[in-house]
């Protein structure tokens, strides 16, 4: 969406940012000053598309001057140091977790924040010597982070295997209870401990992270990966340029029949979103000079050749629901067979439009786009009609193994990341066993990604990301917060009541 002039005073004027929050509001507003017809060559045709709210491009900007997610390989720094920063590699893990803090102010995305940290057990470990002194030392770090980065995409990983490290981030992960960073433990039942996996499930339980990833699918998918802002699997090394979401319901409410959607405006709309997907990309490569001028190209942190794309979707469930009401059909996604065939239908489609389209500078992924489930976001009044990605409604979740059925088969459309949430209670606590073998039966059902989490919790997951529900409050009553993410699990919440997901008892 384009900016204006006055959308910089209203920054400037805002009485519930902080200094930081609206210098990076600021340089947003301004990348979207410009005309993405006159800066891009967009169509008037593919205006129309982003006018009409069919395709929502997140507010990324048009005069693009870096990826949206950087995924480095920090084991760089371990190995070399970093010459532009001029640190050397590091002796110890003081020196270690230093060096890091000082690469974060350094690694750029479209939150202005680093949206992946690293593995941080694997990075960690040569260094741990006394589990009590290092103890300390891990706490602080995480803790600094939680109050540096100031927005929950920045994301750490885990796993799969148990070490040193990576019991005591779990330890100090609990005991700080902070949003930030967003973590994922990569879990494979073949390499993860099942004292490990069952350590990571109670944290999960009790501060909403770290989640499960399948480890085996997304390595199968994408090969060298991290999961990186919500849940998103990227290229080691890489990342992605941008992501552009179809509000499937906004679509699906515009067409007369399955057949006019599937047949005629679908394909439409997504062959413009590819379009539009090219053109940022080229702007990207061929006139920020993002890469030309990065020491993280330059020292081998991050390759070009090793950057995607994300296609992604939201409002499935919306889709589904509004061509079951064309059917004359007074049923809902997640609880209707006919509602599964269409959703699939839907989906099938996507997947044979993205993978049939050619994208230049993406040869990591054999020169397509990936397709991702997005997780939301309160932009505009349309996305109150739009649930995130393709889970069910809030209010129309089936059981839990029906509805773990139901959605595993549509995680494999999503290689780029997908993941669904479950709200348990406390009982489960004292039964992390409990958990661990609902992700393994989800994950050997196809699952990509699970999270779940106790409902009564102050600090809880919105849909790839974590906020405090104090702090949605606090901005409720238009207070001051330290976390640019609070503002939109306010808005997602208030969109789709994410806060009140069924209980599973």
């Amino acid at each position: 969406m384009e900016s204006t002039i006055q959308d910089v005073l209203s920054i400037v004027k805002s009485p519930n940012m902080t200094v930081q929050q609206k210098l990076i509001g600021l340089g947003n507003t301004s990348e979207r000053l410009f005309s993405p017809i006159e800066l891009l060559g967009y169509t008037e045709e593919e205006m129309s598309y982003l006018n009409n709210q069919m395709i929502c491009d997140l507010n990324e900007g048009y005069a693009l001057y870096r990826p949206r997610y950087i995924v480095p390989d920090y084991g760089v720094f371990i190995e070399k140091g970093c010459e532009f920063l001029e640190i050397d590699p590091p002796k110890d893990l003081d020196e270690c977790l230093d060096g890091l803090l000082i690469l974060y102010t350094h690694v750029p995305s479209i939150t202005s924040f680093p949206v992946f940290i690293g593995h941080l057990d694997r990075l960690m470990e040569p260094f741990m010597r006394d589990e009590t002194e290092d103890y300390v030392k891990i706490k602080r770090f995480l803790n600094h982070i939680d109050k540096t980065i100031t927005d929950s995409f920045c994301h750490a990983d885990i796993g799969p295997y148990e070490t040193t490290a990576g019991k005591l981030i779990l330890k100090a992960v609990m005991e700080l209870k902070n949003p930030t960073p967003n973590m994922t433990i990569r879990y494979d039942k073949d390499k993860t401990s099942r004292s490990f996996a069952e350590l990571a499930a109670k944290s999960c339980l009790l501060v909403s992270k770290p989640s499960f990833s399948n480890d085996v699918s997304y390595n199968k998918d994408v090969g060298d990966h991290a999961l990186c802002s919500c849940y998103n699997a990227l290229p080691f090394a890489g990342g992605a340029y941008t992501l552009l979401r179809l509000r499937l319901g906004t679509i699906a409410r515009a067409a007369a029949s399955l057949e006019v959607l599937l047949k005629e405006l679908l394909p439409e709309v997504a062959g413009h979103m590819l379009s539009m997907m090219d053109k940022r990309i080229k702007f990207i490569v061929e006139e920020s000079n993002f890469f030309e001028s990065s020491f993280l190209q330059e020292e081998g942190f991050i390759d070009k050749d090793n950057f995607t794309a994300m296609f992604a979707i939201i409002g499935l469930a919306d889709a589904v629901n509004a061509m079951l009401i064309a059917e004359g059909l007074d049923e809902t996604f997640g609880q209707s067979a006919r509602g599964d065939i269409i959703g699939h239908q839907i989906m099938q489609l996507l997947e044979k439009l993205v993978n049939s389209h050619k994208g230049q500078y993406v040869e990591r992924t054999g020169g397509h786009y990936l397709l991702h489930a997005q997780v939301g976001a309160a932009l505009h009044e349309e996305d109150t009609m739009n649930t995130p990605a393709h889970r069910v409604k809030v209010g129309q979740e089936p059981i839990l193994i029906d509805h773990l059925k139901h959605s595993a088969p549509f995680h494999q459309y999503f290689p780029s990341g997908t993941g669904d949430l479950f709200a348990f209670d406390q009982t489960y606590v004292d039964h992390p066993d409990a958990v661990v073998d609902i992700i393994d039966g989800a994950f050997s059902s196809g699952y990509r990604y699970i999270t779940t989490y106790m409902k009564n919790t102050d600090l809880i997951r919105v849909t790839g990301y974590l906020v405090k529900k104090s702090e949605v409050e606090k901005l409720r009553k238009n207070q001051v917060v330290l976390r640019d993410t609070t503002v939109f699990g306010m808005g997602t919440d208030d969109n789709n009541q994410v806060f009140d997901r069924k209980l599973r008892q």
